[in-house]
């Protein structure tokens, strides 16, 4: 392999398909000297057989980067063996209402501890984008929050346990996805607001983390203010002179997978590998397609024979790599004992948020799920929703995230004479979902609504006495749902929105 082509392999990342380390892929791993893998659901069973896999990669590749995206609540790519952590926007709640970060902190440790068994050692995480948008679901609640001072204190100190626990935190996704409701897994977004509104805002939080942070992923978004033509991923102006120029980060820079439609379907994901690297990038993320990745690094190789790409770019982005590769911890035992065991279940718990009225139930009520599978981009496939039936001696009645009339009319005959708990999901943006809400509370004043996923439908129906937020139906907020509707647990969550969401709740 020339030197240029080993250079070339020595700034992408790549995912690939199944639990196990096969044929094909070994010989891929030997022949390609990439950076080093990204780590998705399909890779992933339980602890023991990820570190298997991961394991493997460490005898075909030299001191790889292993990086997952374990964010808490939605997006999180291991679930089983390993400690849940709820939404950003939960954690943010249960800071809030405790009047201390450390909670962030914990999680993140945590987290760095359950990824180091599983021998990863580069988390995607934490989100800084701001939850600005209430259609913006793409982001929602992996956002702290929408204050970008308070985002970049609890993102700091979730970044700050991860790297307590041995995991490079990596900023994402840089100049900021939260002012658009766009998703650049399946289009290219753009923002329009003005620079001064953008260096106000949605900068602040890379402004104030970057220079001490190890990593930053940039969005394919085309930030109009700063290039009016480019996404930010393969922009210059955004990722040589405003991230590096301005913000003085000199750490890895890597770009959101070339495989999304934003850049797909536009660029192109090869053209794009050089593009980004050209622009400022140091390592391209080709997630799901090896032979993809094989194609972006001899794209790279090709520019950078025929003077296209600078060598010097080529060559810094590969030190950076290179100096960020060699400073990674290795794994750590399957059995090592935890530091914040139940840390999760506590967020759960502590991020319980009252709007109004009081968050009480009793053995007569009966609780609404609105739930559907959904497939998204960051999260991809999402079937599984914990049930509050789960926690707690209740009867549960499902409906669909849209209902029809027929299924509307269904529910209201279940819940009958008594009182409804409902778990909205998202009825901000069904409007079916909203016209049953509406319908139950007209029939039952007394009902108890839950904003189960973004907390943005609390402030849709100010006709109901009684309303709650959860930032999430992963396990340990529903649990911490229960615990407070029939455990008499105190509601300690403060609601984590700067705006309170009247202004969410209007746009």
């Amino acid at each position: 392999m020339s030197d240029v082509r080993q250079l070339a392999a020595g700034v992408v990342c790549a995912g690939f398909y199944g639990m196990r380390v096969n044929a094909e892929l070994k010989t891929f791993l030997r022949e390609m000297p990439l950076a080093g893998v990204v780590l998705f659901g399909g890779n992933v069973e339980n602890p023991a057989q990820v570190r298997t896999l991961t394991d493997e990669v460490r005898r075909l590749l030299s001191q790889p980067i292993v990086a997952i995206d374990q964010e808490g609540g939605r997006v999180a790519r291991i679930r089983e063996g390993v400690e849940e952590i709820p939404s950003a926007l939960a954690i943010a709640a249960a800071c809030a209402g405790t009047g201390s970060d450390e909670l962030a902190r914990e999680a993140g440790e945590q987290v760095a501890f359950d990824l180091r068994r599983i021998g990863a050692n580069l988390d995607f995480a934490p989100v800084v984008d701001l939850a600005l948008t209430r259609m913006n679901t793409v982001i929602g609640t992996r956002a702290f929050g929408d204050d970008p001072h308070r985002v970049a204190q609890l993102a700091g100190a979730f970044a700050d346990g991860l790297e307590r626990g041995g995991v490079a935190a990596t900023l994402k996704h840089f100049p900021g996805h939260g002012s658009t409701s766009a998703d650049s897994h399946l289009e290219l977004p753009a923002i329009d607001e003005d620079e001064a509104t953008l260096r106000a805002r949605d900068l602040i939080p890379f402004a104030e983390l970057l220079p001490s942070a190890r990593a930053v992923m940039t969005a394919h978004i085309v930030t109009r203010a700063f290039d009016a033509d480019r996404p930010a991923t393969v922009s210059r102006r955004i990722l040589t002179e405003l991230l590096r120029g301005e913000f003085h980060f000199d750490g890895v820079c890597f770009t959101d997978c070339l495989q999304m439609d934003a850049i797909a379907k536009g660029i192109g994901s090869e053209r794009a590998a050089v593009e980004a690297i050209a622009a400022g990038a140091d390592c391209v993320l080709v997630s799901h397609d090896l032979e993809l990745a094989a194609r972006a690094v001899d794209a790279i190789a090709l520019a950078a024979g025929s003077g296209e790409l600078p060598a010097a770019r080529l060559e810094e982005a590969a030190s950076r790599v290179s100096r960020l590769r060699s400073a990674l911890n290795a794994p750590l035992p399957l059995e090592a004992p935890a530091p914040f065991p139940g840390i999760g279940n506590r967020i759960g718990l502590a991020a319980v948020t009252v709007v109004r009225g009081e968050a009480r139930a009793g053995a007569a009520d009966v609780a609404v799920s609105f739930e559907s599978p959904t497939t998204e981009g960051a999260q991809g496939a999402h079937v599984r929703h914990a049930a509050l039936s789960d926690y707690a001696s209740v009867r549960e009645i499902r409906a669909p995230l849209d209902p029809p009339e027929e299924e509307t009319a269904r529910v209201l005959a279940e819940i009958g004479q008594r009182r409804p708990i409902v778990l909205m999901r998202r009825a901000h943006v069904y409007a079916r979902q909203k016209a049953a809400v509406d319908r139950i509370l007209t029939a039952h004043s007394d009902a108890l609504l839950v904003s189960a996923r973004e907390p943005f439908d609390a402030f849709d129906f100010p006709q109901a006495r009684n309303v709650a937020c959860t930032y999430g139906d992963d396990a340990p907020s529903i649990a911490g749902l229960a615990a407070v509707l029939f455990g008499g647990e105190p509601v300690r969550g403060v609601f984590p929105l700067s705006s309170n969401g009247a202004a969410l709740a209007r746009g």
